[in-house]
Parts: C-alpha cells; sequence; structure tokens
C-alpha cells in the first residue's frame, strides 16, 4: 500500500522561508512517487478504499501545498530578486510559466484521481500522471539550482523573515 507516513519529520518552519520551501520540494518528490506508482499499484490490486484514501492524500498535497509553495514564489521571492536582478526576468519569466503549466496539467489528473476513487472512472492514463511528475520533477530541479540560491544571495535576512511571516500568515488567514 503507498504510505505518507515518511513525511511525518520536522519540516523547517517560515522562520527559515528558503529552507522551508526547498523541503516543500522533498515533499512534491514523495508524491511525485506516489503519483508514478498509481498505475501498477492498481493493475495489482486494483480500486479500494485504502487506495481512495492514497488519492485523497495526494489530491490533498496537490490542491493546497503545491499552489501555495507557488504563491510564496510567486509574491515573496520573484518581486525581491527582480528588483535586485532585472536581468533574471526571463528565468522568472519561465518559473511562472511552469507553475500555470503544472497547474494546468494537475487539473486533469485531480480529475480522473477523484474519479477513479469515487468509482466512476476504470483506469487512470499512466502517461499522463509520469509526465506531470517529469515535468514537476524538473521543475524543483530548476528552482533548486538557481531560485534559491539566487533568493539566498540577492535577499536579507530580514526580507526573509518577513516573507516567512507573510507566507505563514496566508496560510491561517480565512478563505
Amino acid at each position: 500500500m503507498l504510505k505518507l507516513d515518511a513525511l511525518s519529520a520536522a519540516a523547517p518552519s517560515f522562520d527559515a522561508p528558503l529552507e522551508m520551501l526547498n523541503a516543500c520540494h522533498d515533499k512534491v518528490r514523495h508524491f511525485c512517487q506516489q503519483l508514478d506508482a498509481l498505475p501498477a499499484y492498481i493493475a495489482a490490486h486494483g480500486n479500494s478504499a485504502a487506495l481512495g484514501n492514497s488519492i485523497a492524500g495526494i489530491v490533498r498535497y496537490f490542491e493546497v501545498a503545491g499552489p501555495a509553495h507557488h504563491q510564496d514564489e510567486e509574491d515573496e521571492l520573484f518581486p525581491l530578486i527582480l528588483a535586485r536582478q532585472p536581468d533574471a526576468a526571463p528565468k522568472i519569466e519561465q518559473l511562472l510559466g511552469e507553475h500555470g503549466y503544472l497547474h494546468a496539467r494537475w487539473n486533469a489528473i485531480r480529475d480522473d484521481l477523484n474519479a477513479y476513487a469515487a468509482g466512476t472512472l476504470a483506469t487512470l492514463n499512466a502517461g499522463e500522471i509520469h509526465e506531470f511528475t517529469r515535468l514537476y520533477r524538473e521543475h524543483a530541479a530548476r528552482e533548486e539550482a538557481w531560485l534559491f540560491p539566487t533568493a539566498s544571495a540577492l535577499i536579507s535576512e530580514a526580507e526573509l523573515h518577513a516573507a516567512g511571516q507573510r507566507m505563514a500568515a496566508r496560510r491561517t488567514a480565512p478563505r
């Protein structure tokens, strides 16, 4: 069965926003691994309530944490980097485009996952799932190679602390 308990270890807090965002990528990779495993697991075991719970966890992560993570980067890191390094605009535009594309790809997968869990879809499209997870892993690697080191070099500790406070506030604000 798919397990989520590996994510229960303490993660960095909003007091260290770059470390927290980087740790989110570990969770992204974990949930991508879970997604990649679904088609083979389903072929071997079929649908079940336990599988439905695993699917619900995957959906919850990509519906809540993924968009919040992207908003954190877009609202907190991108503007400060651009203010200090205007020639970073093409890289920021690429990351913004990837955020939008990943969101659009996720929407189709989410609907299929929910339909499968509800018993109204007979199978999942493994190709779509694997393409989404590949793209997300590549996106995370680009951010780890460029965005986080660049933010660390250009954004002061005080600014990062303030960004972390805003990130935390967004998660506790009423929706």
